[in-house]
């Protein structure tokens, strides 16, 4: 698993440095990835053999190719990190590359030619989750393909195998004695673990590799609940996480809005479900509120309206809320002559990408008060 430490910056999400932990993960997650070494003599004939990239994987498994390329593991080199990266010493960025981007030859590729080569280098690829010293490994073994024998991992089918990238440990931050990433905890302490509902279930059906959460209406619709009611003092609204094995959203920059109004836009009442934070130099971390619903849990809204008023709600998902609205905007203050003008260009464009992430979930238009509580009408 990792620890987050501070650096001597002040800000937001740059007050945290990734360092692996020596915490008895299985070795098979250790950070970076070593490379992978001499390839086997059988497979030196044949280059496709010994390349590691994804386009290679793709020649055999393009449906998972297609998946992965879509996901936010293909696109972990993102305009938000890239841009921020260079701002630090070497030792710093080798640590946010052991998830970003965790096979060794990604970080020498990187040392070696920096933000110029960053489009070549693999992110979260195939070989990161399936090749270690150029044995493949999946979820059941295979005596013979193109590439040699498939070796058994029961780890891969377990939420453990995405545990070292998506939980602090015992030594990282914690806010309010919650740690900025606590996905597997959460899930730990819920139903879903005691039923065997793993990660996997839920983020890779049927074996997709797209990996899918927040940032798809689809997914998030299977994971919140929400009903609306005309009654007759006005509107009131359910919203639960039914389906989210985590907290919801379980990390501190998506905001999930619900907004109750009257037809005419007023009055109205907005309710945030999302972690808020704030980071300064002179208090360091402070939790403003944690209004996340864990699983299982619902939150009741009421707005009041007059009989004769109609009324709606809407739900609006904001996966990168808090990058689009305070996080990139504030680095380059931040950092300073520290930032290369690229840099500043891809963190104004990180900026852009996160506000355009934002997609409405539910929309609902409720009646004038008839006499008797009914449903709002849901709209597509």
């Amino acid at each position: 698993m990792v620890r987050w430490l501070p650096l001597t910056l002040s800000g937001w999400f740059l007050s945290l440095v990734l360092a692996a932990a020596d915490d008895g993960l299985d070795p098979y997650w250790t950070r970076p990835i070593p490379a992978q070494g001499p390839a086997p003599a059988w497979a030196t004939a044949n280059p496709v053999l010994t390349d590691l990239s994804a386009e290679t994987c793709r020649l055999c498994h393009p449906a998972q190719f297609a998946d992965w390329s879509a996901s936010l593991h293909a696109r972990a080199m993102s305009p938000g990190l890239l841009g921020q990266l260079g701002a630090f010493a070497l030792d710093t960025q080798r640590d946010c590359l052991a998830c970003h981007a965790p096979r060794e030859e990604s970080l020498d590729h990187w040392e070696a030619h920096g933000l110029a080569g960053a489009g070549k280098i693999a992110a979260i690829d195939c070989a990161a989750c399936h090749v270690r010293a150029h044995v493949r490994h999946g979820p059941r073994a295979i005596a013979q393909t193109p590439h040699g024998p498939i070796a058994a991992l029961p780890l891969i089918r377990q939420a453990e195998f995405c545990a070292p990238c998506h939980q602090f440990d015992a030594t990282g931050l914690a806010v309010n004695g919650k740690p900025l990433e606590n996905t597997f905890a959460e899930w730990q302490a819920s139903r879903y673990a005691r039923a065997g509902v793993t990660c996997q279930t839920c983020h890779m059906p049927d074996r997709s590799h797209a990996f899918k959460g927040i940032h798809d209406p689809e997914t998030t619709r299977r994971a919140l609940s929400v009903r609306a009611w005309r009654v007759r003092d006005g509107l009131r609204v359910r919203a639960g996480n039914v389906g989210a094995g985590h907290a919801l959203p379980t990390y501190v920059t998506p905001r999930i809005l619900v907004r109750l109004q009257g037809a005419d836009g007023t009055p109205s009442r907005e309710h945030a479900i999302a972690r808020r934070m704030r980071w300064t130099a002179q208090t360091g971390w402070e939790e403003l509120a944690d209004d996340r619903l864990l699983p299982d849990r619902w939150v009741d809204l009421a707005l009041p309206l007059p009989p004769q008023s109609l009324g709606r709600v809407r739900v609006e998902v904001e996966p990168g809320y808090d990058y689009h609205r305070r996080i990139y905007p504030a680095l380059p203050a931040l950092l300073g002559e520290r930032l290369s003008g690229a840099g500043l260009a891809l963190l104004e464009r990180a900026r852009e990408l996160a506000g355009r992430t934002a997609y409405t979930l539910y929309r609902f238009d409720c009646p004038a008060w008839g006499g008797a509580e009914e449903p709002c009408h849901a709209l597509p």
